[in-house]
C-alpha cells in the first residue's frame, strides 16, 4: 500500500494505483495541463474513491503505508490511468527505442554539457 498526499490530505491506496497515478500526474503537467482523475483508496479498511485534479499546480507525494491483511485488488482502475491519452507509452520489450511521448515525457532540455 502507498499513502498519497495531496492538498493538505492522506489517502491510502494500492502500490499498482499509486505508481500509475505519479506517472500520469508527471504526463499531465508535462503537457502544461491539469485534469480530474478519479482513483480507488482504502478508508477505515473498506473500498472508497477520491477525485483529485493533478498536472500544473498541484503537488503529490507517494510514500509507503503499512497495511494489515490484504490488499484490495485495484489493478483494473490501474490500468485504467494507464489507458489514458497522456500515460507515457514506453518501447516495446525488445529493447526498442522510445515512443515519441517517451521523448516528450522525458525531455526536460537539460544541458549536460558543463
Amino acid at each position: 500500500m502507498k499513502l498519497v498526499s495531496y492538498a493538505g490530505q492522506q489517502l491510502v491506496t494500492t502500490d499498482d494505483v499509486a505508481d500509475a497515478l505519479v506517472e500520469l500526474a508527471a504526463a499531465i503537467a508535462s503537457d502544461g495541463d491539469s485534469q480530474a482523475l478519479h482513483i480507488p483508496i482504502v478508508v477505515g479498511g473498506e473500498k472508497d474513491c477520491a477525485d483529485l485534479i493533478v498536472g500544473v499546480g498541484n503537488d503529490l507525494l507517494v510514500g509507503p503505508q503499512s497495511s494489515n491483511g490484504d490488499d484490495p485488488d485495484f489493478s483494473v482502475e490501474a490500468e485504467q490511468l494507464r489507458q489514458h491519452r497522456l500515460y507515457p507509452r514506453r518501447g516495446g520489450d525488445d529493447g526498442g527505442e522510445a515512443s515519441d511521448a517517451d521523448s516528450a515525457f522525458f525531455d526536460y532540455g537539460l544541458d549536460h554539457e558543463f
